[in-house]
């Protein structure tokens, strides 16, 4: 039966770079050559069925190999990334603390880059509870510039990021997208998953956060636009707003201000007719917090 070494080179690679495995790392692991590695990526290595099975075995680590992470289970990283993610929405230190160790005793035994991200985002969750916001900004651009050093990003890898993009220098931030178009996904960290839309989300207006805080007017009226010209289903209510949200911005910054605070001032009033006062408040009063960043943002008239 013939092989198609290519597709199996391709998918090594991808299984590699999934793993942020450098290349050395593997090759010194195997006790193999970067030469020999880079051929088989490549298609062009007629490799023996027992080399084949010990390269794949080293590459698809299964969530069974990390035990008791949380209270004796086994855990996959999409488990301990949920149990992270309810601990920081009720507000749990003691539970963030809890998954912050044992992640780190197990870290030290496994070579597995995801524990890594989960510690650093237990560390930003922590300092943001205690309301000590220079050290989640410190924390954040760790585990963002650690991201940045890798070949390419995984799904999981853009989940992560999305999360701490507020934080990011708007100026490392325009990397990720500059040449780019995010809507047609031709990225492979904007193929995602299932919550790919609310990750997506989160990264756009993270992206405008990070851009009022440049305190540069192009870098609001870029990430704006392309706010602005994201397509969302009609269903998206909350994306919705801040595509509204940036038409007032845009207005502000460049036209009639007082026309622009008008249509902020409509649109959380249309907000707040349909969302309970108690679930919009807190996206009511971080509008509001933006909007006073862009009026000084604004040149004077």
């Amino acid at each position: 039966m013939a092989v198609d070494y290519g597709a199996v080179g391709r998918y090594i690679e991808d299984l590699r770079l999934a793993k942020h495995i450098p290349r050395q790392r593997l090759a010194d692991d195997l006790g193999w050559s970067q030469k020999t590695l880079q051929r088989i990526a490549q298609g062009q290595v007629d490799m023996k069925l027992s080399q084949f099975i010990h390269l794949l075995s080293y590459l698809t680590a299964e969530p069974e190999e990390v035990q008791g992470l949380v209270e004796g289970h086994t855990w996959s990283f999409d488990q301990v990334d949920g149990h992270i993610i309810n601990a920081g929405a009720t507000g749990d230190t003691q539970q963030l603390e809890s998954i912050q160790a044992e992640l780190t005793a197990a870290a030290k035994d496994e070579y597995l880059p995801w524990m890594k991200s989960e510690i650093m985002t237990c560390e930003i969750m922590l300092c943001e509870l205690r309301s000590d916001s220079d050290g989640a900004r410190q924390a954040a651009n760790r585990l963002f510039r650690q991201f940045a050093n890798y070949e390419q990003w995984t799904a999981f890898d853009f989940r992560v990021v999305s999360r701490v993009v507020s934080y990011v220098p708007y100026a490392e931030l325009q990397g990720t997208f500059k040449g780019h178009s995010l809507n047609t996904r031709a990225l492979g960290w904007t193929n995602l998953d299932d919550q790919s839309d609310a990750v997506l989300d989160s990264f756009y207006i993270g992206l405008l956060d990070s851009a009022v805080d440049s305190g540069e007017v192009h870098n609001v009226l870029e990430a704006s636009d392309l706010i602005r010209k994201r397509v969302v289903l009609w269903s998206n209510y909350y994306f919705r707003m801040y595509k509204r949200l940036c038409e007032a911005i845009e207005e502000y910054l460049t036209g009639d201000q007082k026309r622009a605070v008008q249509m902020k001032d409509d649109l959380l009033a249309s907000v707040s007719g349909f969302i309970p006062e108690g679930i919009f408040r807190r996206d009511h009063d971080g509008i509001e917090q933006l909007w006073r960043s862009i009026q000084q943002l604004a040149p004077a008239k």
